[in-house]
């Protein structure tokens, strides 16, 4: 019995063998007569498949809505602009990003402007709002994220981070992190080697900045701690005049005087008119300092004087010349005088128990007439 079945079971194992094979070729020919109908046959069913997985695709990306320059710039940097369906009125950088719905400032969004562009994901930068707005868009379905960071380049780098993990665009948003801390670095360094050159006993080679972002009736507002403007300074070892006032605040004129800032900073936004910047020169706030003697105040798009853009190397970069043509003029100033100036003169005679009553007359004459200007 096991000879008959022996054969048989071989048999039967060839003939499986056989039919599998015959299957695999029926498979296979049956596939290419399909390959050829559908490229030879008109393209209508394959149009509407593309047409599908296109709307499917269109409705997997993201539709983002940025609020604030900085967010903006960030998203755009990231390689993610076409994702961006409407901005504020403050986005105006990249040029493209001009070309999106504008859906007013960025403060004062409303709820009915932001859900008609029918967004998926809403990213703003502090002070995006109102409250209310946010709530009401975020119970809508919309991914609400606004960043609260510290303004300076590591609140930069955080907020560049997240936004590239939002934006699937990760390994962009390290390269572009990577980039700003090594140019920032390579622009202390220089910095740091440019005022070495002008290291002298007769003057200070550290920088008093002043960043002004509006001149009214009520005085001047600058930009104190916890601003851009105080990064900026932090970074190339600036001293910031108005260091001890939190956020944006009014100066006095006499506060402004006393500290003497070498550098005046005004933001673009404020400015208007060929003479604007001349004008600020002699604003008696400023005209009887150093800065204002010298002129030494520069205007600064604002977008990147104040925002915590991915330019902020550029804006480090125009902060750090500005400095630096001070300490030129500074060390004109003392060659021309000689080496001791008349403050030192005045502190030697004091020290041998001599007052030069001309000299002191001489010195309040001045800052009187300073003080009225």
């Amino acid at each position: 019995m096991d000879k008959t079945k022996l054969p048989r079971l071989v048999s039967t194992k060839k003939v499986l063998h056989r039919l599998s094979v015959m299957s695999v070729l029926w498979c296979l020919c049956s596939g290419g007569v399909y390959a050829a109908a559908t490229s030879s046959a008109p393209n209508t069913h394959t149009a509407q498949l593309t047409s599908s997985v296109h709307e499917n695709q269109q409705a997997d990306t993201p539709r983002i809505i940025a609020a604030g320059g900085s967010v903006t710039e960030i998203i755009y940097a990231l390689g993610r602009g076409d994702w961006v369906v409407a901005t504020d009125s403050t986005s105006m950088f990249p040029a493209a990003a001009t070309e999106v719905t504008k859906l007013g400032y960025f403060r004062q969004l409303s709820t009915e402007g932001v859900l008609a562009q029918q967004p998926s994901l809403l990213l703003g930068a502090s002070a995006t709002g109102p409250e209310p707005m946010l709530e009401q868009v975020a119970n809508a379905g919309v991914d609400v994220h606004v960043y609260h960071v510290s303004k300076d380049i590591v609140g930069l780098s955080e907020m560049v981070l997240d936004i590239g993990h939002r934006v699937s665009a990760v390994e962009k948003a390290k390269q572009l992190v990577t980039d700003l801390h090594r140019q920032v670095d390579a622009q202390q360094v220089q910095y740091s080697e440019a005022i070495a050159s002008y290291a002298s006993a007769n003057y200070s080679n550290t920088i008093n900045a002043l960043f002004v972002v509006a001149n009214n009736d009520r005085g001047i507002t600058v930009a104190g701690a916890d601003t851009v403007p105080q990064a900026l300074f932090d970074t190339l070892g600036m001293t910031n005049i108005a260091g001890d006032l939190n956020g944006y605040k009014l100066m006095d004129a006499e506060s402004v005087l006393a500290r003497n800032p070498d550098v005046v900073f005004a933001a673009g936004h404020m400015l208007h008119g060929e003479n604007a910047l001349n004008s600020l020169c002699s604003h008696h706030a400023i005209a009887a300092t150093f800065a204002g003697q010298h002129c030494l105040v520069k205007a600064m798009d604002s977008s990147i004087g104040l925002g915590l853009s991915p330019r902020f190397t550029i804006a480090l970069k125009a902060v750090a010349e500005h400095g630096l043509r001070a300490l030129s003029l500074k060390a004109s100033d003392t060659a021309k005088q000689g080496p001791a100036n008349q403050e030192q003169v005045i502190k030697k005679l004091i020290s041998q128990n001599i007052v030069l009553e001309t000299s002191l007359n001489s010195d309040s004459h001045r800052d009187a007439a300073g003080r009225e200007e």
